[in-house]
């Protein structure tokens, strides 16, 4: 009886133990800040997005946090990789600077599955099954521009778009929209979009708008999709010897733009998509989320247009790198 009753005695034990265990794995308490390992998984660097990176590494290393950041090159496979890896390494969080990729649901999934919280920040993808999204307004930038644009030329005038590409990026698609809208609504401008992409580039930018001079014997305005692009056409007008004929337009605010508009010149207007202020409200989400706090799905920065009225006040506010 006593044998009996001793192994009846350890089962409940173990039993117990069980149970504890699976409340542990479900309500765990949060981690120490010192203790916190965090994923980025970037689709591409290079001017922005290396800003983006630099500042969610720099946002985690202030809370005291690890933060392993990758780089797939532009590569949606590698991407895709990389995210499944850290969750293989059971990071506390994974943060995914998307650049032009619009999904990886099944890496998304299995983030989910694992119960691992993914922020983006910048790219929203097109499936929901992230925890958080920390991003700007692109259609609303590109309106902005595209109202600014009215108000220099009220008699309009022909307005040349050059676009980044791929095809299906949303972030350009939407920014070109809203210019688009804006210029449409006036009534007085005819827009020429060029048929090349630029690849978010200044070589790009050049190459484009060198084939618009080309095709067009007068151009009143250009607006590129980012900033790079719009050097890079502004540079292509300036060796046609036309660079007065029109002035320059274009989004992400990038310090170089801050700094052509203070100067008085054709770059005239630029939309504010700081890398550095979205990397670190995505960090600060993740942070809300992994201490059990509430916290915002959706969180859209406020990103205004920056031209010479306010320029001054983002002396410093494009300097990613």
């Amino acid at each position: 009886m006593k044998a009996k009753r001793f192994v009846a005695l350890v089962l409940v034990v173990l039993l117990s133990l069980g149970v504890m265990a699976g409340c542990g794995d479900n309500n765990q308490a949060p981690a120490a800040d010192d203790d916190i390992v965090i994923g980025m998984a970037n689709l591409a660097l290079g001017d922005y997005f290396t800003g983006m990176r630099n500042a969610v590494v720099s946002a985690g290393e202030a809370r005291g946090w690890t933060v392993h950041a990758t780089n797939a090159d532009g590569d949606d496979v590698q991407l895709v990789a990389h995210v499944e890896n850290f969750i293989a390494q059971g990071v506390d969080g994974i943060i995914i600077s998307g650049a032009w990729f619009n999904d990886i649901p099944a890496a998304l999934d299995a983030a989910e599955a694992a119960d691992i919280p993914v922020v983006l920040v910048d790219r929203m993808f097109d499936s929901q099954n992230f925890t958080a999204w920390v991003g700007p307004d692109n259609d609303f930038m590109g309106q902005q521009v595209g109202e600014y644009i009215v108000s220099q030329l009220p008699d309009g005038g022909t307005a040349v778009i050059i676009r980044g590409g791929p095809p299906e990026n949303t972030i350009g698609l939407n920014r070109t929209a809203g210019v688009t809208r804006a210029l449409t609504e006036a009534g007085n401008f005819t827009i020429e979009v060029s048929p090349d992409f630029a690849g978010w580039s200044t070589d790009g930018g050049k190459a484009a708008m060198e084939n618009m001079l080309a095709r067009f014997p007068q151009i009143d305005v250009v607006f590129t999709e980012n900033d790079s692009m719009a050097f890079g056409a502004q540079s292509a007008a300036a060796d046609a010897g036309r660079s007065d004929e029109m002035f320059f337009t274009g989004i992400d605010g990038a310090n170089p733009a801050i700094l052509a508009i203070l100067e008085g010149g054709n770059f005239r207007a630029t939309g504010h998509n700081d890398a550095n202020v979205i990397g670190a409200e995505g960090v600060a989400v993740m942070a809300r989320i992994l201490a059990g706090e509430s916290f915002e799905k959706i969180t859209v920065m406020y990103s205004p247009i920056i031209t010479s009225a306010n320029a001054e006040q983002f002396r410093d506010a494009g300097i990613w790198e």
